[in-house]
């Protein structure tokens, strides 16, 4: 065997991923979970770089400084990575890797343990005996939550016949250098899912008080208590007086939170540790509540001369006081929620001029996950490491260069992760679907740059919720998104609508089909001092869903084309354009969305709901809030 004698793929896999992430209450902690797993996974890596440079590296793609500061706004390490490393230093590179991994943690960890407990000495002095008492619990629970996976596949132990009878296909001997290397990287794959299915139970055991009583659960992460008092009373007390003086560049807590260590570290690692890892002030990575990312294009409009400017960051500077969403959508500027400040009175009389000009704030944001579609498949299917480094290139250009601007300039959107072929963004409903669009053919174009011929494709789950809804639920309704849309084929966009009132609307919206969407958002939109589009001929065809699912297609056409044909004439102008049938018009795209949608399986019943349905979502993605 030569060299292949003295090789080995190491892969290395941290989780878990979504817990971690999701167990967040504020768009900076998402952010922060997702910095701080790609923190990490940078350094498990670092043993390999030291050692081996960064060839060594089959994914992610390393090229250049992977902790340059252009890149912080939005984490692109995924959580996982897999080298080619010597047979003789593998077994102990992959614990180096471990090591290091586990290091930075529990240094951030105990960095963050030690600046509240200085705040807490100083501000909350008859506190500090318990909360160094509390220090075991601590610990206990930061040392048991990453669940660290290694696999180390020596290629010797990895010859033609045994990759055959492992992976279920023929692999003679003699076959291609470049097939058994790729073979190989699937055997990984395979044995890293495997060890993966077995589930992580942690060695945690949370200490008790002196009276035998544990802790009450955290409010964000329900496996391990909350740090504080096991009474009740005594915990509520201490979290109080907690959110009201433990504060630490610009970073505190809410009133009625109750963190565990690992919710902690994350509420208050950048502040604390990571802003002086990369230079930068602790403020300089302010993320906007929900509230301001669904208003961001309320607030910049200027309607008409003499229009107010309304810019948080302005606000900030001026009065040197937080800013809050919560106040667009005030009563009066005192109102109290939770622990929100006074909105400045020269801050709300801007906010009532902008409402008499331009009406009430959106209150409804969208959360965009995008994921490309059989990415094992396709790499499975590209033999040789000098492809795989292609595809490792392409998806770190993409992840690196290309999304971000996409997101956050062009969009107005908040960018909270981008690794590979995976994306989270929060956005505005009006540039939602321009925005996901936008992901998607940046995706397509790159992969084609780098793996001419060689198709690639993303689905991607768009979930419109209201900004008061609690920030882990609309998570799982767009994760709930993205699956459906990998469930239906692939290769598309499944579009759902969280209303306040507790109803719940999900379209499938192939890729194709996303600009006529686009174009009747456009349509329901304000123009030229004018209203936008009437949405009440879609209500009408709503109402009839239960008819019109029993129907032929010619039939669900031609009621369509009724209804909106008996819209006021505005409404028709709008949505037909330069075309002289508003009706045909609709009728036609109905044709388009049912031919799509019959490719994914969907029947015609199935098609005219979600036809209706994509109709209303597009009036409400105008709208950005309930009427």
């Amino acid at each position: 065997m030569g060299v292949e004698s003295e090789k080995a793929f190491l892969a290395f896999s941290l989780g878990p991923v979504q817990p971690f992430i999701a167990a967040a209450r504020t768009v900076r902690d998402l952010w922060t979970g997702s910095y701080l797993l790609a923190r990490l996974t940078r350094a498990a890596m670092q043993p390999i770089l030291t050692r081996l440079g960064q060839d060594a590296f089959v994914s992610p793609a390393v090229i250049g400084n992977e902790q340059d500061n252009r890149h912080l706004r939005s984490p692109c390490l995924p959580n996982r990575f897999l080298a080619e490393v010597p047979l003789a230093d593998a077994e102990s590179l992959a614990q180096e890797c471990e090591a290091a991994c586990r290091a930075v943690w529990q240094e951030t960890a105990r960095e963050v343990y030690e600046k509240l407990g200085e705040l807490i000495g100083k501000r909350l002095g008859g506190h500090k005996p318990l909360w160094e008492s509390q220090r075991p619990l601590w610990d206990a629970q930061v040392e048991s939550f990453f669940d660290i996976r290694k696999v180390v596949l020596p290629w010797k132990d990895c010859p033609p016949g045994v990759l055959a009878r492992l992976l279920g296909h023929p692999c003679e001997e003699g076959s291609d250098s470049d097939r058994q290397w790729s073979d190989r990287v699937d055997l990984l794959g395979r044995v890293l899912a495997a060890q993966k299915a077995v589930r992580h139970i942690p060695d945690y055991r949370p200490p008790t008080d002196p009276q035998g009583r544990y802790p009450a659960k955290c409010s964000l992460l329900g496996t391990y208590e909350q740090m504080g008092p096991a009474d009740l009373g005594q915990s509520a007390e201490f979290w109080r007086e907690f959110a009201s003086e433990i504060h630490w560049g610009g970073t505190h807590t809410r009133k009625q939170e109750r963190l565990c260590a690992v919710s902690l570290v994350k509420r208050f690692a950048w502040p604390v540790k990571l802003a002086d890892e990369v230079q930068a002030r602790p403020r300089a990575m302010r993320f906007e509540d929900t509230a301001t990312v669904a208003a961001t294009q309320w607030l910049e409009a200027q309607p008409d001369k003499g229009a107010p400017e309304l810019d948080p960051a302005h606000v900030r500077n001026r009065s040197q006081r937080p800013w809050s969403g919560q106040w667009l959508h005030w009563s009066r500027p005192d109102a109290d929620d939770e622990q929100e400040t006074r909105c400045p009175d020269e801050v709300w009389d801007i906010i009532q001029d902008k409402r008499r000009r331009q009406g009430k704030a959106p209150t409804y944001y969208a959360i965009l996950m995008l994921d490309g579609d059989h990415m094992g498949d396709i790499l499975r299917a590209v033999p040789g490491p000098k492809h795989q480094l292609q595809v490792s290139r392409a998806l770190s250009n993409f992840a690196k260069e290309l999304v971000c601007p996409i997101v956050e300039n062009q969009n107005d959107g908040t960018l909270i992760y981008s690794g590979g072929d995976d994306v989270l963004a929060l956005l505005p409903t009006l540039t939602a679907l321009k925005c996901a669009v936008g992901v998607k053919d940046a995706f397509v174009s790159n992969w084609q740059s780098y793996l001419h011929g060689l198709p690639a494709t993303v689905s991607a789950g768009l979930a419109v919720v209201h900004y008061k809804e609690d920030l882990r639920s609309a998570l799982n309704t767009a994760r709930r998104a993205e699956k459906r849309a990998k469930e239906s084929g692939r290769n598309t966009l499944v579009l759902t609508v969280c209303r306040r009132s507790g109803e719940h609307t999900s379209a499938l919206c192939p890729w194709e089909f996303v600009t006529s969407v686009a174009a009747w958002v456009r349509a329901f939109l304000p123009q030229d001092g004018l209203p936008g589009a009437s949405d009440r001929w879609s209500y009408h065809l709503y109402g009839e869903l239960p008819t019109l699912s029993g129907l032929v297609p010619e039939a669900m056409r031609a009621e369509i084309s009724r209804q909106v044909n008996r819209a006021e004439e505005a409404t028709r102008l709008r949505l037909r354009g330069k075309n002289a049938d508003a009706g045909g018009i609709l009728a036609s795209q109905f044709d388009n969305y049912l031919e799509l949608v019959a490719q994914r399986g969907l029947a015609a019943a199935a098609a005219v709901t979600g036809f209706v349905t994509l109709c209303q979502t597009a009036s409400f993605l105008a709208r950005g809030r309930d009427e």
